[in-house]
């Protein structure tokens, strides 16, 4: 059976990949940083058996021994030269967020995208659905229902597809799309609080998705309960799926837990 990384592998051998690896890094030395290099042979590595690699940013960072933001930063200068590619994979409902998809691009695609009319448009980098249950990588067996596909980028102005998706969630649901500007106003502020931090600034539709699952929760809990302030349980769903994507594992590196920490009065 056909292993769901095969579907995003651009080259037909391993040889290929790594020589369109190599010609990235010879084009673009000037370019790329001793810590850009290492982060795409780390990625280069892992997609050796299927042709793309599903990699978590913790595992890149005790491979190269660098910090969750440098990581970061070295896989936006990939991103931005054209040398790799990234997709969003999102675990289940509650879950929070998953590994990434990384796809080295063939060598001669750049070239191709830079003579294109259009390559100042936003680029449509959906989510995809594996096929298989069973990837090593993963730290739990993914069900394709249980995915929400990210939506596509979006405008500046109000008439977004997230908001649309809002907006026609409500109107399948409850039958009612006026508070669908409240909680598009409620993940605004909440993301905008995030983005405007650099390690994040990759992550917009990231914060989309937790957004429109939010919601989807807020309207899945009105057919078990009365819910008197919906904006109100829909910004604290928010805030606990942001808050387990990006900051359940913050104080695993201690040796104690936090409760154990002591700071006598005085010593600040």
């Amino acid at each position: 059976m056909t292993h769901y990384l095969q579907e995003y592998a651009r080259f037909a051998t391993i040889a290929e990949m790594d020589a369109a690896a190599e010609q990235h890094v010879t084009f673009h030395w000037d370019a790329m940083t001793k810590t850009d290099r290492r982060v795409l042979d780390v990625i280069r590595r892992y997609s050796v058996k299927y042709g793309a690699a599903h990699l978590k940013h913790e595992t890149i960072e005790e491979t190269i021994g660098k910090s969750n933001a440098t990581v970061r930063r070295a896989i936006r200068k990939l991103i931005k030269l054209r040398i790799i590619e990234k997709v969003h994979y999102i675990r289940p409902v509650m879950s929070g967020l998953g590994a990434n998809i990384y796809i080295i691009l063939p060598f001669d695609d750049q070239g191709k995208m830079n003579r294109r009319d259009d390559a100042d448009k936003p680029h449509d980098n959906k989510v995809h659905e594996p096929v298989s249950k069973n990837e090593a990588l993963l730290s739990k067996s993914i069900n394709s229902k249980d995915l929400v596909k990210t939506s596509p980028q979006e405008p500046s102005n109000l008439s977004t597809s997230l908001f649309s998706r809002m907006k026609d969630l409500l109107t399948r649901t409850i039958g009612d799309t006026k508070l669908a500007r409240e909680f598009y106003g409620i993940h605004r502020a909440i993301s905008g609080k995030m983005l405007k931090f650099e390690i994040y600034q990759d992550d917009k539709k990231v914060f989309e998705d937790l957004a429109y699952r939010a919601l989807m929760i807020t309207v899945m809990a009105t057919k078990k309960k009365a819910i008197r302030n919906l904006p109100g349980y829909f910004k604290g769903v928010l805030d606990q799926l942001v808050e387990e994507t990006y900051f359940s594992d913050m104080f695993k590196c201690f040796d104690v837990p936090v409760e154990g920490f002591y700071y006598p009065e005085g010593n600040f």
